[in-house]
């Protein structure tokens, strides 16, 4: 059985109020799982091994994993892998998963490998469902699923360097600002709510160049720009066609970028 799943950008990190928003976007994950042994990275491992346990599944399940989703990025590789794997085991053994199960079981799994804090059940499901999903990821509920912006582009930079996640406190201590925008993001002003988080994470983790990078693309006509999980990639949302000059501007100052577009809705379930 094979089934892909998609990264995504965040809209609000969960981290501070538990509450978390993501959209899918163009970069994908698949995996092919099939009975018997094979070679296995300690991730893919792993979360076979917690997810056959789970599921009452017994035997030995290969998972074989294609992904251009930039690892430890913020870009939901993790979640989007778990998904991937978690989807595609339960159906090859037979199993009726749904896909808001996989997402939450896979939310689950990564939360017990010690890969999220939260579990980012905003970013597993976003990465089945497609679209623009809102979680409570202390019970990994959907709150809301909607589609996400169509003519838009989706511009990143920032995924070669280094997570910091040294003040992840100081992101915590932020809860009062991010209860605030949870209203933001559910009456749909998504790119308000995705840049105001963006700042925050971005000064609360001292990403300070991705600081000018979002202050660049806002002035450049950005719809919204931050950085996406708890870094270090950045992303800006333009206009389709709109993007050019910040792409001029991203390669000279950083070298390198990754140009996407978003997901829509695939499941409507959950």
């Amino acid at each position: 059985m094979e089934f892909t799943t998609y990264g995504g950008i965040s809209i609000l990190n969960a981290i501070p109020a538990l509450v978390g928003a993501a959209m899918a976007i163009s970069l994908e994950a698949k995996a092919h799982v099939e009975p018997g042994s094979c070679e296995m990275d300690e991730f893919a491992k792993f979360i076979i091994n917690y997810a056959s346990r789970a599921l009452s599944i017994s035997g030995d399940y290969c998972a074989k994993v294609e992904s251009n989703i930039p690892s430890s990025s913020g870009l939901k590789s993790n979640s989007a892998v778990a998904s991937a794997i978690i989807y595609a085991l339960a159906h090859e053994a037979g199993i009726g998963l749904k896909p808001i199960e996989a997402a939450a079981l896979a939310a689950e799994a990564t939360k017990a490998h010690g890969s999220s804090i939260t579990g980012a059940f905003d970013d597993a499901s976003a990465s089945v469902l497609g679209g623009i999903t809102v979680t409570d990821n202390s019970v990994n509920r959907l709150i809301m699923h909607a589609n996400a912006p169509e003519e838009v582009t989706i511009v990143i930079t920032g995924h070669r360097g280094v997570k910091a996640l040294n003040n992840i406190d100081s992101l915590r201590g932020l809860a009062p600002l991010f209860n605030d925008l949870i209203p933001i993001v559910l009456r749909g002003d998504y790119f308000r709510a995705a840049t105001i988080n963006g700042l925050l994470v971005a000064e609360a983790l001292g990403y300070y160049r991705e600081l000018f990078i979002i202050g660049k693309a806002l002035s450049m006509g950005a719809l919204a720009s931050g950085v996406s999980g708890n870094g270090p990639s950045v992303y800006a949302i333009f206009k389709d066609g709109e993007e050019g000059p910040f792409i001029d501007f991203v390669e000279s100052l950083m070298g390198y970028y990754i140009r996407a577009k978003p997901i829509g809705v695939r499941f409507s379930e959950g």
